[in-house]
């Protein structure tokens, strides 16, 4: 973290055992989006690293950052639990 700027890199995979169409990144601050990214399809056993470099946060200090993926809930899944990283923020 930079001030209000933050660098990450996450990696995404489909572990499920169907093709995962339209995966959205949402990414958040409490209860406000501060940005989502379409990361599109996901064939079987696929996935992306995505690295963000400079993504404005909403606040200067907020506690922790959550990333989650399919966060309304579109994509079948067997378990719902592995799409959401919750990060602690600091300085």
């Amino acid at each position: 973290k930079k001030g209000i700027y933050l660098d990450f890199q996450l990696t995404a995979k489909n572990a499920g055992s169907i093709k995962a169409d339209n995966v959205i990144l949402t990414i958040m601050d409490e209860d406000t989006i501060i940005q989502e990214k379409i990361l599109g399809d996901f064939d079987l056993g696929s996935g992306i690293t995505l690295k963000t470099t400079n993504l404005k946060l909403k606040r200067l200090n907020p506690d922790e950052i959550k990333f989650i993926l399919d966060k309304e809930k579109k994509i079948k899944e067997l378990n719902e639990e592995n799409n959401i990283v919750n990060i602690k923020v600091e300085d």
